[in-house]
C-alpha cells in the first residue's frame, strides 16, 4: 500500500516540476520610453493628422479634436468608411457621429485611414495654434453631427 502512495507523490512532484518549472518569470517593469508615448495634440506646433507610431493594442481607436479642444474618441471598429471630395473635403462616418474635415492636404487622411493609422485629427485654432508649413495637413473646420442627438430628436418629435 505504501509503494502506491509514493509512486503518487513521485507522480505528482514530476507533473509538478513538468508543467510548474516551464512558466517563465514575469519581466520586471520598465518606464516606457517617452518616444512611444503617443503625442499631446495640445503641446508643440500645430499638426492636423497625428499617426499611430509602433503597436495600437487590441483595439485601435483615433480621435477628432474640433477648434475648442473638445474630443471625440472612436474605435476603428465602429468606423463605416468616408467619403472623400478632393482636394478639401473628407466626411468620416462612424456609428456614432459624421466628422466633416475641410482643409489642406486631406489625401494623407485618407491614406492613414486606408492603413488604420490615424491618431489624432485636430482642427486648426488660429487663436492659439501656428500654421503649419507648406505640404502639412491643416484642417481648417470640423463639423460634427451627433447621430445619437439627431435619433433622440427625432423619436421626441414622433412623439
Amino acid at each position: 500500500m505504501s509503494g502506491n502512495m509514493e509512486n503518487t507523490n513521485d507522480s505528482k512532484k514530476d507533473l509538478l516540476e513538468k508543467y510548474a518549472s516551464r512558466k517563465p518569470p514575469y519581466p520586471a517593469l520598465v518606464k516606457p520610453d517617452p518616444e512611444d508615448l503617443p503625442e499631446d495634440p495640445h503641446t508643440g506646433d500645430y499638426r492636423g493628422l497625428i499617426e499611430h507610431r509602433g503597436k495600437r493594442g487590441n483595439t485601435p481607436r483615433f480621435r477628432v479634436i474640433d477648434r475648442n479642444g473638445n474630443s471625440y474618441g472612436c474605435g476603428y471598429a465602429y468606423l463605416l468608411g468616408w467619403y472623400f471630395t478632393p482636394p478639401d473635403t473628407l466626411t468620416i462616418y462612424t456609428t456614432t457621429h459624421v466628422f466633416t474635415l475641410n482643409g489642406d492636404h486631406l489625401q494623407r487622411v485618407e491614406d492613414s485611414l486606408m492603413r488604420e493609422k490615424v491618431e489624432t485629427l485636430c482642427a486648426f485654432n488660429p487663436a492659439k495654434d501656428k500654421k503649419p508649413d507648406a505640404g502639412e495637413v491643416c484642417i481648417t473646420q470640423i463639423s460634427i453631427i451627433d447621430r445619437m442627438a439627431m435619433q433622440e430628436q427625432g423619436e421626441r418629435n414622433a412623439e
